[in-house]
């Protein structure tokens, strides 16, 4: 197999979706949730510490 033009016609098909608990363009369709907010795997919404600045943090002098 060539790594040229005719692989790429092998990409077709859709993967992710619009997930409608938020929104976004991240529902798998063949895996069945959203990797943004694990709609389809949890009730919870899927949130880490990482993802918001802590603001609270005590600054160094």
């Amino acid at each position: 197999m060539t790594k040229g033009t005719p692989s790429f016609g092998k990409r077709i098909g859709i993967k992710h979706i619009r997930c409608r608990r938020c929104g976004r363009h991240s529902f798998h369709i063949s895996k069945g949730y959203c990797s943004a907010c694990d709609y389809g795997k949890s009730a919870k919404i899927r949130n880490y510490a990482w993802q918001t600045r802590n603001l609270r943090r005590e600054r160094k002098h």
